[in-house]
Parts: structure tokens; C-alpha cells; sequence
């Protein structure tokens, strides 16, 4: 992307790498999904409006430009790395988050961070915990490392496959994503419950789900997130999967527009 800024953001010992474009007066911090990184927000971001907006694009540990430690691959970690990039933020900040991303955003929300003003959840995981069978987890981390099963893996994921540079953009994050993020986020992240948390978000939330996602179902999504929320509100993108910042961008970047004062 052109127009862009990278710095970066002290968390621990870990130096996390936060893109970032435009230079307006309205402030929203992107978190990516597993196995992703800023870029999976690359189609969304080119159709904001950076004269109104400054946009942060994060890494989290073991993804895109972000540090590779093999340690804090956890619910605590990734949530840290998040905590850390909206502290870094000195303005108020809309919270935007996709998949993991979103999962942790409500983690982060629940605490009730002073900056943070408002909440766009993108086919979030649930805060309750994930269950898949053993055979989806081996199928899944097998994937590690091959371009083909990755590209089917993300293929399976969605409604319609974006643009090809689209398409090549998540295949690439994917495989050069840190081990220790495959395995960790599967097995000491979504597995977490953190329900409980949800009652002391007090931020206006969004949230969008695609009606045929099949890692994060709609019902699921509705239920378990929107209406956990004190007054979230949800939309349904119709013929949509998982991968709405590249299957949607258009949508998402609508609502961004739309949510966000």
C-alpha cells in the first residue's frame, strides 16, 4: 500500500509492527484473524476516506512484521499485544476486529479501556469457547507450511474467492505465520471461554456476520455476541463466508463509515 507508516509498539519484549495510514481526526485500530496480519485489512482501508481517518493496522505476535517470540501464543498474549497497540493510541479509538481479532476486542472492551470509544466485531469469534472435533484440528494444522492446503483451507472458508491479489495476500500471511500462532491461538485461545466478561462492555458495538461463515456461524455469532452486548446491534451480509475484510470489503468499510462519528 502506498501512503503507508510503519512503527512500532513495545509489548514486554516484544516489538509489535502497527501500519499506518491517513492522517485525520478519527482514529480505528484493526486486529486480524488467525494465522492473518494487517493486511488481510489492505481492501477494506483503500476505501476509507484518509482525510477522516488515521488507521492503525496491527500485527500480533508471530504474524506479518511483529516479533516471533515462542512464548505468549495465548489468549493473555495476543490480548496484551492488542492492549498495548490501543494504549499506544493517543486519541480516542473505534476498535475494529475480525475473527481472533474480534474475539480479543471483546476481551479488551470488557475492561473498559479509557480510549476506546466504540466496537466493530467482523465474523468474530464468540467469547464463548470453540469446540471442533480432533479430526479439524489436524486437518487444519497440517495445513502448516503448504501454499495448496492453505489456499483450500481459506477457500473452504468462504462464500465466494476475492480477487486474485486478494486471494495471494492471505495464502502469503498464512504461510509465513509463526508455528507457535497456528498451534497456540487453536489451543489456548478459542478454546477459552470468557462469556462472563461481555456484561461490563459498555462501548456502542457493530456487528457483521456472514450467513453462510462456517467457522462463525451467524446464529452463534448472533447469541453468543450481539446479544451479549448491551445494545450491540448485528447485520447479516447475505451470500458471505468468514473472510469479509476480502470477500466484503466494500460492506465492511461501509459499516466503518457508517458506525464510526
Amino acid at each position: 500500500m502506498s501512503d503507508s507508516m510503519h512503527r512500532f509498539v513495545e509489548h514486554g519484549d516484544v516489538r509489535l509492527c502497527c501500519e499506518v495510514r491517513g492522517n485525520g481526526p478519527t482514529h480505528v485500530l484493526f486486529a486480524h484473524g488467525w494465522i492473518s496480519s494487517r493486511r488481510m485489512w489492505y481492501d477494506v482501508v483503500e476505501r476509507l476516506d484518509l482525510a477522516r481517518f488515521t488507521l492503525h493496522l496491527l500485527d500480533f505476535r508471530g504474524c506479518g512484521l511483529s516479533d516471533r517470540p515462542r512464548d505468549g501464543h495465548d489468549l493473555d498474549g495476543y490480548a496484551g499485544d492488542l492492549r498495548a497497540a490501543l494504549a499506544a493510541i493517543p486519541a480516542p479509538v473505534t476498535l475494529v476486529g475480525h475473527s481472533m481479532g474480534g474475539k480479543l476486542a471483546q476481551y479488551i472492551a470488557s475492561e473498559r479501556p479509557a480510549n476506546l470509544t466504540r466496537m466493530i466485531l467482523v465474523a468474530p469469534g464468540t467469547a464463548r469457547a470453540a469446540r471442533f472435533p480432533a479430526k479439524h484440528r489436524e486437518l487444519t494444522l497440517a495445513a502448516y507450511g503448504s501454499r495448496e492446503r492453505i489456499a483450500r483451507f481459506q477457500r473452504a472458508a468462504m462464500a465466494h474467492e476475492p480477487p486474485k491479489a486478494s486471494m495471494e495476500r492471505i495464502v502469503d500471511d498464512a504461510l509465513v505465520a509463526q508455528y507457535q500462532h497456528w498451534i497456540g491461538w487453536y489451543d489456548r485461545g478459542r478454546g477459552i471461554d470468557v462469556a462472563e466478561r461481555l456484561a461490563e462492555i459498555a462501548v456502542p458495538t457493530l456487528v457483521v456476520a456472514g450467513a453462510n461463515d462456517p467457522l462463525a456461524p451467524a446464529p452463534r455469532v448472533k447469541r453468543d455476541v450481539a446479544e451479549a452486548i448491551a445494545g450491540a446491534l448485528f447485520v447479516l451480509l447475505r451470500d458471505a463466508g468468514h473472510n469479509l475484510p476480502v470477500e466484503r470489503p466494500d460492506d465492511v468499510a461501509a459499516a466503518v463509515a457508517r458506525f464510526v462519528p
